[in-house]
């Protein structure tokens, strides 16, 4: 019985991650757990510059979309101030370069031993010619090295919407 519910909530998990972004219409929700660190050695140890998630795209056919990505990051009291910035690009196999999508910047902000969020998010209206076929949203942790190794993020909560551009 425990292996039934182990395989069943192992197949839960990854057909959910698993789901592409649908050109139509529908929220993705975007979770620490779904972006990946980007690190670089500082002082004898890794520093976690950024984070980077990469999610299929279903429905790009060459027409005009509007793309919705925002959210909010939230960090440990003591590195409250902080500045990150946002971006996002389509790639596909048949593309030498990433389609840059939109971005911005935005800061966190400590006062009184509360942190505020910093909540960095675009729309960005184009037509990538039926090319974005998987979108990347990175989150970058701005400043010096020193600074991006002590600025500790404890959430990362991003949604991504995609829909036509109805003239």
């Amino acid at each position: 019985m425990n292996k039934i519910l182990l395989i069943s909530s192992v197949l839960l998990c990854s057909s959910a991650i698993a789901q592409p972004i649908d050109v139509g219409g529908a929220i993705y929700e975007l979770r620490f757990s779904d972006f990946n660190p980007i690190q670089v050695p500082y002082a004898g140890s890794q520093a976690v510059i950024a984070y980077e998630a990469t999610i299929d795209v279903d429905g790009d056919f060459g027409q005009d979309l509007i793309y919705k990505v925002g959210g909010s990051v939230e960090t440990r009291w003591f590195a409250g101030n902080m500045a990150v910035s946002l971006s996002a690009t389509c790639s596909s196999p048949n593309l030498e370069q990433p389609i840059f999508i939109g971005e911005d910047l935005d800061y966190g902000d400590r006062y009184q031993h509360v942190s505020y969020l910093a909540k960095p998010n675009f729309v960005s209206s184009l037509n990538t010619g039926g090319y974005c076929q998987s979108l990347t949203v990175r989150i970058d942790k701005e400043g010096h090295l020193s600074r991006q190794f002590y600025t500790r993020v404890t959430d990362l909560k991003f949604n991504v919407q995609i829909v036509e551009k109805l003239f």
